[in-house]
């Protein structure tokens, strides 16, 4: 038994640090850049719902995000789901989390819930599929926000075939300008969401600020990756991808 509580002790703090590690550290295999954690490219990392509630026996938070897998998405994106400023089980930083990573095409699903919901738990074969995820609070009533974190440090930076695949080149002109750049950040990303209240089969939408479509993001050709910014045709310098800034 003493064995069993120390792994499960692990457990949660190896989640937290986890969750610490996506905020501050780089993805394995990106661009070898130094983590970004202050202005513009580090505010394109996020993404923010306002509004998030939970009461027992009455309503959930539910959010659906998905990956249309755009010409200019990397083929699979790293995000951590928090549910800020309520009371969580585990109330730490990996209780209030859900990290995990999506691929084109797939759509994941992240509910916020009471932790003794009597069918979205974990004893429920419906919610324990890996495109599901939990995040339990306390039967207490919880309001909060949704703050959602790309795991990729480099919004701005397009992933390479010498890092990640993802880059292709035009085989019959070799112009590097013709390529097409993968990214990661979540302005490839299509995030939704609604606060369900379970008795009469209402809720309203919940807005996200900082996926695509709030972020601009151009196929244009690519001058300068790294730098967050990009000419298109006519020379003219847009922001690849705006994010909460």
């Amino acid at each position: 038994m003493k064995k069993i509580n120390l792994f499960l002790v692990l457990t949660m703090l190896g989640f937290g640090l986890l969750v610490q590690n996506a905020h501050a550290g780089a993805l394995a295999g990106a661009p070898n850049l130094p983590a970004v954690t202050t202005g513009p490219e580090h505010n394109a990392r996020i993404a923010i719902a306002p509004y998030a509630q939970v009461v027992a026996n009455d309503s959930y938070t539910f959010i659906g995000i998905s990956h249309p897998s755009l010409a200019t998405a990397h083929t699979s994106i790293g995000l951590v789901v928090e549910a800020m400023n309520m009371t969580t089980v585990p109330n730490t930083a990996g209780g209030r989390a859900a990290i995990f990573t999506v691929s084109a095409g797939e759509t994941h699903r992240v509910f916020v819930v009471n932790q003794s919901h009597a069918t979205i738990n974990g004893n429920n074969a419906s919610f324990t599929d890996t495109q599901t995820h939990l995040i339990t609070t306390t039967d207490a009533s919880q309001f909060g926000n949704i703050k959602v974190t790309s795991v990729g440090t480099h919004p701005y930076g397009a992933t390479l075939d010498v890092n990640r695949p993802g880059r292709y080149s035009d085989t019959t002109t070799g112009v590097r300008a013709l390529s097409i750049q993968r990214y990661d950040g979540l302005n490839q990303l299509s995030m939704w969401g609604v606060v369900y209240q379970e008795s009469n089969g209402a809720g309203f939408a919940m807005e996200f600020i900082g996926d695509m479509h709030d972020s601009t993001a151009s196929s244009a050709r690519i001058s300068q990756e790294l730098t967050g910014y990009e000419t298109n045709a006519k020379g003219n310098v847009v922001r690849m991808g705006a994010g909460v800034n």
